[in-house]
């Protein structure tokens, strides 16, 4: 969890400071959308590491009292006899799957955000269309030239 956390910290304050390339963006979240994300994509990706710290330090057991108002903190269902997708419990659909899965999808979109990556991949996309326009019309040039009818004084190489 510690490196984990670590990684996200430097991930946020990375984001954070590049949200002042972003001073030009009319709104608060335009400009600090990403950073927010990624703290976001932080807090639901170690929900299941910090699940399962509590659990080591017996702070959320995995066998809860008798009348708890709380469920187990197992991420398996008792009994099941392989660690698997079939074998998940709420608590494990919960944190592992759902907060997990969606904390780096968020994280991602975060990040292509935060690296500017649509307007990046139109400008992309634009010298692509740009590109491939110049050598059509140069086909067409050098095929127009080809085509060109001869001379009225030129008879083809014919004597």
């Amino acid at each position: 969890m510690g490196v984990n956390s670590a990684v996200f910290l430097f991930s946020i304050i990375f984001v954070y400071r590049q949200s002042a390339r972003r001073t030009h963006r009319p709104t608060h979240w335009q400009r600090m959308g990403p950073t927010y994300l990624t703290v976001l994509a932080a807090l639901l990706v170690l929900a299941d590491n910090l699940r399962h710290v509590l659990q080591d330090l017996e702070v959320w057991p995995a066998v809860p009292p008798q009348g708890a108002w709380y469920p187990s903190s197992s991420q398996y269902r008792p009994g099941c006899p392989v660690e698997s997708f079939e074998c998940l419990s709420a608590v494990g659909w919960v944190f592992t799957v759902v907060l997990t899965y969606t904390g780096f999808a968020t994280f991602f979109f975060a990040t292509m955000w935060n690296a500017n990556l649509p307007a990046k991949l139109a400008a992309i996309a634009a010298r692509w269309r740009a590109l491939r326009d110049a050598d059509r019309a140069a086909a067409e040039r050098e095929a127009a030239g080809k085509r060109a009818p001869p001379d009225e004084g030129d008879l083809g190489g014919e004597q």
